[in-house]
């Protein structure tokens, strides 16, 4: 089941500040909760984000549908706090040293919230608002995706693929105008660190560290000690060293493609340069997605109906579950090349192939250029497979 929280525990956090509860120094931001309709003694925990998971700072009880709470928070760092109740109601806040917020939600509609004294959180609203959205359509079409393929509907599977990536795009917009429009609010955080429910990062290519510079540059100057912001340092720093080694490729003299030699899973060594010759089609995957997997099906297809003709297929997955990686190829009967990194994102064939997110996709020719990538339309890439062979 998917995190109710969508962005939280995606970075981790040095553990700077010990938050207490039910104190009253100069650092306490206090919040009165109405949950309109709760019953009595309704249950809400308050949370912060920490190093990188949900700290639990205290738990208190509803009374005539009316609670309050107490939380440090340090100067010049503000704080995500988060109460949860029920099944699904959690609310967000963003708060600063000494704030005063009056929230009230509703019981049987939680998303139904409204915030007073502070603007910051007022603001996370509108965030949690967009990635709900986003999350329960993405969610929509990729049960519309599956019972397509299920019922072997090509046509209607590819349309609502489609759709689906045309759903990413607007998502990758809407965020963008956001951060663009609040890049002094410390609500762009979530925003920059959005996951799709396919576990795919919404600011995911490398590039997106030139947005992130933008933001750091400009919310340090507010809240220089901020831990959120140190980790954004280091985000920004390793999507740089990703561009750089792009650029490095790019200007190689080298015209053939980078070699990868990894172990399959009988832990025997495979070159993919030992295929130049063939036409490769060269994939990065995280086998723990299910559409990743489900791709697969498409996929032995064509190697069925190519491979004779000189097609292959070198298939890495990045991830440190080697366990779990070994299952899949064996219960997909995966027919082709498949080895694991379990270095994920930092290993070498990632960065070497400049593989941001995951699935990644490269088609490489008979002569070693590559031609295309992330063709996932199994119908486009049929169509440059054989043009190649």
């Amino acid at each position: 089941m998917r995190s109710r929280y969508y962005w939280i525990c995606i970075f981790a956090l040095p553990l700077l500040v010990t938050l207490m509860t039910m104190c009253g120094d100069k650092d306490t931001a206090r919040i009165s909760l109405t949950l309109e309709g709760a019953p009595d003694s309704t249950q809400v925990v308050v949370s912060r984000l920490a190093l990188n998971e949900m700290q639990v700072l205290d738990t208190v009880y509803t009374s005539g549908g009316k609670t309050e709470c107490r939380v440090t928070v340090g100067t010049g760092s503000p704080e995500f706090i988060y109460l949860t109740y029920g099944k699904d109601g959690v609310v967000s806040l963003l708060l600063q040293e000494r704030d005063r917020v009056s929230v009230t939600a509703g019981w049987s509609e939680p998303s139904d919230v409204l915030i007073d004294g502070s603007d910051e959180s007022a603001l996370m609203q509108e965030v949690n608002d967009g990635i709900r959205t986003f999350n329960h359509r993405f969610d929509s079409l990729f049960a519309e995706i599956s019972s397509a393929e299920a019922e072997e509907n090509v046509g209607r599977s590819s349309a609502l693929r489609r759709e689906l990536g045309m759903l990413y795009v607007r998502r990758k917009q809407d965020a963008l105008r956001y951060v663009l429009r609040h890049k002094g609010s410390m609500t762009v955080i979530p925003v920059l660190y959005q996951v799709a429910p396919n576990g795919q990062r919404i600011f995911s290519e490398a590039t997106d560290a030139l947005i992130m510079e933008q933001v750091y540059d400009t919310l340090h100057t507010v809240y220089p000690v901020s831990p959120y912001l140190a980790a954004l340092a280091d985000e920004i720093q390793s999507r740089r060293n990703i561009m750089d080694m792009g650029n490095i490729l790019s200007d190689a003299e080298e015209v053939d493609f980078p070699e990868i030699v990894l172990t399959d899973a009988n832990g025997e060594e495979r070159s993919l340069t030992s295929l130049k010759g063939k036409v490769i089609v060269l994939y990065f995957w995280e086998p723990s997605v299910m559409e990743q997997r489900i791709f697969n099906v498409g996929l032995k297809e064509l190697y069925e109906k190519y491979s004779r003709r000189g097609l292959e297929i070198y298939q890495v997955a990045l991830t440190q579950d080697k366990t779990a990686w070994a299952m899949q190829v064996k219960e997909q009967e995966l027919p082709w090349i498949s080895v694991c990194d379990p270095s994920g994102a930092s290993s070498t064939a990632a960065m070497m192939y400049n593989v941001s997110q995951l699935p990644a996709m490269f088609i490489i020719s008979r002569d070693g250029e590559i031609t295309a990538r992330d063709l996932f339309e199994t119908d486009m890439l049929g169509k440059e497979i054989s043009r190649l062979l």
